[in-house]
């Protein structure tokens, strides 16, 4: 049911997939620039005449280069999470301002996350990217040799990440949705979100990962089916173009909305969405009988 209310209130709210496509497209520029200035800085550095390079690239220089490039990245997709947060519980608490294709929820979510909510944002994606930038450079370096330090270096690494893809997966994510809902600072965010669940004893309800497994299945599915699409088009008529909305992304994010603001305000959700409200109570019930409360 954490699915399925999600879902509706994403198909509620279409022109999400406006900011998506927005957001995608400026991915892919800023990749091809991006592209272009690293091979211009590796032939630089590394004085390379004809494709022939003499020299060593600077270290300094690519891990400046990955780190613009993860966090570029890093950013964009946050300001979508940001923004379907925002979108997600506007259309809680406040159904009619997101109940159309370009509702004002969508329009305001977004308005917030690229201005007042840029710099919490940024801060956020700045962490997740210094780690991949630090992985690169290091196996970069080890595929030179194969020294007994940088193999210490990257199990650490390994091990920081690991750490990290637990920290996103609820503490900073659940973050990024406070941030979309209340404007609050990143910090004060992640703070505040954890209190809460602490508070309602769900600690054990946000680990539940069955629904984020089966999110990841589905999107593997669609990914290959895309992709034998794609070759049959190709293949029929070359000179077609066709597109397929993916509401993975938006899966993902509009259901860890959901569950935040049902921890925070489920009053207001059986106001607003009393269908919804019961079939949700009733599942969670049946799943976390104790853990839920209800």
């Amino acid at each position: 049911t954490n699915l399925e209310t999600a879902l509706t209130a994403v198909k509620k709210n279409w022109g999400l997939n406006l900011v998506a496509y927005f957001l995608v497209l400026l991915a892919f520029a800023y990749s091809m620039i991006w592209a272009l200035t690293f091979i211009g800085v590796y032939y630089r550095s590394a004085d390379c005449d004809e494709g022939i390079c003499t020299g060593t690239v600077n270290a300094g220089y690519v891990f400046l280069l990955f780190l613009a490039f993860f966090w570029s990245q890093q950013v964009i997709q946050n300001t979508t999470h940001v923004t379907v947060a925002g979108t997600v519980g506007t259309w809680w608490f406040d159904p009619l301002e997101a109940s159309s294709c370009c509702s004002k929820g969508v329009g305001d979510s977004f308005f917030r996350a690229t201005t007042f909510s840029f710099g919490s944002i940024c801060l956020g994606s700045l962490l997740v990217a210094i780690i991949h930038s630090l992985r690169v450079l290091v196996q970069q370096a080890r595929s030179g040799q194969d020294g007994i330090l940088l193999c210490c270096v990257e199990c650490l690494l390994g091990c920081i990440e690991s750490i990290m893809e637990y920290f996103n997966k609820w503490v900073s994510d659940a973050a990024y949705i406070y941030v979309g809902l209340y404007g609050y600072s990143y910090c004060e965010a992640g703070k505040n979100v954890m209190t809460l669940f602490e508070e309602r004893g769900w600690t054990t309800i946000i680990t539940d990962d069955l629904i984020y497994n089966t999110l990841s299945l589905m999107s593997l599915v669609l990914g290959i089916l895309t992709g034998a699409l794609g070759l049959l088009v190709a293949d029929v008529a070359k000179d077609w173009f066709t597109g397929i909305k993916d509401l993975g992304a938006f899966a993902f994010f509009s259901v860890d909305t959901v569950i935040v603001c049902f921890a925070e305000a489920p009053a207001e959700f059986q106001a607003n969405h009393p269908e919804l409200s019961e079939k949700m109570r009733r599942t969670w019930r049946e799943a976390y009988p104790v853990a839920s409360g209800l």
